[in-house]
């Protein structure tokens, strides 16, 4: 079916009516402030060091979670010489029970042992001895920072403040009413620093005994270059664990999840009435073998009433999670489900079926104080790529099973020529030369599977699988074959099971395993017919231990030896052994994206976009402390894109020597520099540790230091890069999400229309100044909430593609994006729902409860910067030559990232940095 519009669930302030509310703050005393930055700082190893004029409190924010839900905390650092309010709230809340948080996050925080480090005992005393005092705020929840700008922001404190304010207008708004099941109260839960959250409660209960609720999530954003902000309401569904998993536990060594809680509280000012959830996390301890909370009281806090709430103690909670979500003396605890948990009878996400009545609803709590988003109507511009194959519709009037056969006669055919041009791009990558390729296997239908795969897609004989070495010698190419059994190669690194293991130790384990990895592939080609240039390793996805996991230093280990790595995973379940073939034949199109074998989508604006168009994009790599090496670092990612040049199509920019290379050089290349350069601790650089490194940019593209510094050296590395790219028109392509931190210029307040900043004077400046073939498109996806969900208009809600304007308006630079859904969501009815049993087309009930739903995220694509000389360019059809970039001619699913992108987000994979402690 046709849509001509989606609707998103979006809302704009309505009318020009203010929405001003009381609300109860309390400001943090400069002294304290003061003495809380001294602490902080005074743990690390150079405590003269120039530090920034504020600290991070998020582990504070995480406690007051815990402890007092009911108390709203702004942003995720507190100014030192600043005297805004530090906490909001509805009411008045225990000041005792303020100062005892407090004193529970100093405690938390651990000092690396510096002679000047401040005495605790000092800091509580302070906290008892300064004066605290709620008083009463009037705030304007629709305020927006003063001045012209080219997009309207609201002030910073409004991203925390309204959501909270109208979750409790939906939750006061009265019970929800399903189409297929009882009403649903609400409650407020946790949200994050910049949204809010209510959860249905008590949880449903399916026909398998499950339980799930209801979520629905509350966000303020901006768009590029308009002038209202917006708020995105998103749904969703929480699983919940009623039982634990194998050996009594829930999830694998050191990993956490959050454990909501519903229990009365002592505390003045904290909802009696069990309106909101209180989030506290529990831990796996391999050591001790057991669970263990990881906010707990402690002897040095107020006495006569406990900080926290009351805990279920770790181990009874393990044991009987379901027990607990019904209740215990008074005391609800319910664990998330997460998909390490093994399976669930619960599918994921909600359906349109449920999302568009609880919208309604919605809808109807919010019509006071705001209204739905206008619809977005559909470009005819065309969704896919030229080289793309499109399924061709046949005669209504034709029977089934003649369409059934045609079809599949199209598809053999087509599956036939493509093998042709992969055995040719193989042929033109070796120049003569065998391609020789390695699979280490652990089960034998894995390695059949394999097996069986590269031959559809090369369009090979059968061969006898028992031996080590296939071999295939066709006109033009030799294809050479390499089964290896894993054996150690997969098994978990030796690290020490105590939570004590030091990054030395597992750095010494991860070189051990790289160099068995690189000494196999040696040995091994060898005795056949040369390296192997790719190689498959099937492997467990979990580990005992996350620590424990060789995955990285496999690759690091293969790519000293020359080889690209692509991975499968272990059949440890049915639904792993049911779709083995269709795993098997993706790893192999991995592994040829890796080698340059693959099609790069071809765009149909032949007749006025440039004929020699080359796309480039740019992706910072950042590991975190607790990454996958346990070394944190970042690191800018440069990607060239020309669908004409072949096998040499996708291009990576090698910064020391700065010559664009191959991919699969490139990402050898990447995987060789292993040194690390320091970097903040969590996604985006908000660390709650200042780094202690001196500045560094190293000639590999590596950065460090502390925001600015980050922002200056990214800055450094895009301007050489930019600037060679004057000789051809070129498709500049950033994410938001990912890169913003470093080029700061990204975000929307800063943007301007076909200006283009890289921290090279006071001001952007017309994009035409460094080159008059470049074009800068900005992507944003759904992470954070930033683009809205959506569901068709007409019809009965279905989830089209296409590419929509985000607001009907002259010269319209902002789109949204969606793709055809993947294969295995097309047959998903638009009519299921997660709740009761509906009839089908055949007349029969049927219950989709155990169904996954599909997504319906949308892809923000923002055309920040056109050519205005001569001939100005048309921005929905660089909107939509984005948008065809999505879909991969050799991938039956449609990307989330246009293709230069999706590519250098895979590159980042190889960025794996090791070092000595």
């Amino acid at each position: 079916m046709s849509y001509d519009s989606v609707t998103l669930t979006a809302y704009l302030p309505s009318g020009d009516q203010r929405l001003i509310r009381p609300f109860h703050i309390l400001p943090l005393p400069k002294d304290l402030r003061s003495a809380f930055s001294r602490f902080h700082y005074s743990r690390f190893a150079d405590p003269d060091k120039q530090r920034p004029q504020s600290f991070p409190i998020r582990r504070l924010n995480s406690v007051l979670a815990a402890t007092a839900p009911d108390v709203i905390s702004i942003g995720g650092r507190v100014a030192v010489e600043d005297e805004a309010p530090w906490l909001y709230a509805h009411a008045p809340v225990d000041l005792r029970l303020i100062r005892g948080v407090l004193k529970l996050w100093l405690r938390d925080m651990k000092s690396v042992g510096s002679a000047d480090a401040v005495d605790p005992a000092q800091m509580f005393d302070l906290v008892d001895s300064v004066p605290l005092t709620w008083r009463e705020q009037d705030v304007d929840l629709q305020e927006q920072v003063p001045g012209p700008r080219p997009t309207a922001e609201p002030v910073p404190h409004l991203y925390r403040l309204l959501p909270d304010f109208l979750a409790r207008v939906i939750r006061s708004a009265g019970p929800f009413t399903p189409p297929n099941g009882p009403r649903r109260s609400f409650v407020q839960s946790p949200g994050s620093s910049q949204r809010a959250e209510l959860v249905s409660w008590p949880p449903t209960t399916a026909e398998s005994g499950a339980r799930f609720s209801y979520v629905i999530t509350i966000s303020v954003h901006t768009i590029p270059f308009t002038q209202q902000f917006r708020v995105h309401v998103r749904t969703s569904v929480r699983r919940w664990i009623t039982k634990p998993g194998p050996g009594g536990t829930l999830y694998t060594g050191r990993r956490s999840v959050s454990v909501h809680l519903l229990t009365a509280s002592p505390w003045e000012g904290v909802s009696g009435e069990r309106s909101r959830l209180t989030v506290n996390r529990l831990r796996y301890q391999s050591s001790r073998g057991a669970h263990a909370w990881r906010i707990t009281d402690g002897p040095d806090l107020p006495s006569g009433a406990s900080v926290l709430p009351r805990l279920p103690d770790a181990r009874e909670l393990v044991g009987a999670p379901g027990q607990w979500l019904a209740g215990v003396d008074g005391v609800v605890a319910a664990i998330p489900y997460n998909t390490g948990m093994g399976s669930h009878d619960v599918g994921a996400g909600l359906m349109a079926g449920d999302r568009v009545p609880l919208m309604a609803w919605i809808d109807d709590a919010l019509l006071p104080f705001l209204e739905r988003a206008p619809q977005c109507r559909q470009l005819s511009l065309p969704n896919h790529p030229s080289n793309f194959p499109v399924r061709r519709s046949l005669p209504s009037k034709m029977s089934k099973e003649e369409r059934d056969r045609i079809n599949a006669e199209k598809a053999r055919e087509r599956a036939r020529q493509e093998a042709l041009e992969r055995r040719e791009s193989l042929r033109e990558l070796l120049n003569g030369a065998p391609f020789v390729a390695r699979v280490h296997w652990q089960e034998r239908d894995t390695r059949d599977a394999l097996v069986l795969a590269l031959r559809e897609l090369l369009d090979l004989p059968p061969l006898e699988t028992s031996h080590d070495v296939l071999t295939w010698k066709l006109p033009g190419v030799e294809i050479c074959l390499q089964l290896c059994p894993s054996g150690v190669l997969t098994s978990s690194l030796d690290i020490s099971a105590g939570p004590k293991t030091s990054r030395r130790d597992l750095q010494e384990a991860i070189s051990r395993r790289r160099s068995l990895a690189e000494n196999s592939m040696l040995k091994g080609s060898k005795a056949s017919a040369g390296l192997p240039l790719v190689a498959l390793v099937e492997i467990d996805v979990e580990f005992k231990d996350s620590r424990s996991d060789p995955k990285f230093a496999i690759r690091l280990g293969c790519a000293q030896a020359g080889s690209v790595t692509q991975f499968i995973q272990t059949a440890v379940a049915k639904r792993l052994k049911k779709n083995r073939a269709h795993r098997a034949r993706a790893s192999w199109l991995d592994a040829f994206r890796q080698l340059g074998v693959t099609r790069v989508p071809r765009h149909t604006f032949t007749d006025s976009l440039p004929a020699d168009l080359q796309y480039v994009s740019v992706w910072m790599a950042k590991r975190r402390w607790d990454g996958p090496t346990r070394t944190p670092a970042w690191r800018l990612l440069a990607l060239r894109v020309r669908p004409e040049d072949g096998i040499r199509a996708v291009q990576g920019w090698r910064t020391d020597i700065r010559r664009w290379v191959t991919y699969r050089e490139y990402q050898l290349w990447l995987a060789s520099k292993v040194e690390s350069a320091e970097a903040a601790a969590d996604q985006y650089g908000e660390s709650e540790e200042e780094p202690q490194s001196e500045e560094v940019c190293t000639s590999d593209g590596q950065i460090a230091g502390t925001r600015e510094e980050r922002r200056r050296r990214t800055n450094e590395l895009l301007r050489p890069l930019i600037a060679q790219l004057k000789e051809r028109p070129t498709v500049l392509m950033a994410h938001a999400q990912n890169l913003r931190d470093g080029w700061t210029w990204l975000r929307n307040g800063d943007v301007e229309r076909d200006r283009i900043w890289l921290d090279d004077g006071e001001s952007p400046v017309p994009i035409s100044v460094w080159g008059r073939g470049l074009r800068l498109i900005r992507t944003r996806d759904s992470g954070g909430d930033e683009t809205p969900q959506w569901y068709g208009t007409d019809g009965k809600n279905g989830l089209p593609a296409g590419l929509r304007p985000v607001i009907e308006a002259p010269d319209q630079r902002v789109f949204y994006s969606s793709t055809d859904r993947p294969p295995t969501a097309r047959n998903a009815s638009v009519e299921a729902t997660r709740e009761g049993r509906r009839r089908n087309r055949m007349g029969s009930w049927v219950s989709d409860t155990d169904k996954d739903a599909s997504n319906p995220n949308l892809l923000e694509i923002a055309v920040l910067a056109c050519q205005s000389a001569d001939e100005p360019d048309a921005p929905q059809e660089w909107a939509a030559c984005a948008h065809q970039m999505r879909y991969a001619p050799d991938l039956q699913a449609p990307l989330a990232l246009p293709y230069p992108l999706h590519m250098a987000k895979r590159a980042a994979d190889y960025v794996l940095p090791t070092s000595d402690e």
